[in-house]
């Protein structure tokens, strides 16, 4: 394998198909307080890169993280941007695939 074409894998993000997530997969992703930190932020601003996502004191690779697991369950869609990564919320879709769910939990939020 080439530099380069390692350099191109580590750019190709996977982001499931909504109608793959398990309800269960989606819970687990909400279920953690700073994950949950992570969407409501994403709800006030539609993109945000790792820096601007965090709690302050949380190291980057702890969000970096976080943010895989929220992809991973459909929720956030990230591309790269430069030398950055820039995190949005995929709400419509979300909301789409489970009706109300993102609201309720946003609205119970401790």
């Amino acid at each position: 394998m080439t530099k380069n074409s390692y350099i191109g894998a580590m750019d190709r993000l996977v982001h499931p198909d909504l109608k793959d997530v398990s309800l269960a997969a989606a819970l687990h992703a909400l279920a953690d307080p700073l994950r949950l930190e992570i969407v409501a932020r994403l709800v006030q601003c539609p993109c945000l890169n790792a820096s601007t996502s965090c709690v302050e004191g949380t190291p980057r690779s702890t969000i970096s993280n976080h943010l895989n697991v929220l992809r991973a369950a459909g929720l956030v869609e990230t591309s790269a941007e430069g030398r950055e990564r820039i995190n949005r919320l995929r709400r419509a879709d979300f909301d789409a695939r489970f009706p109300g769910l993102l609201d309720s939990i946003l609205a119970n939020k401790a």
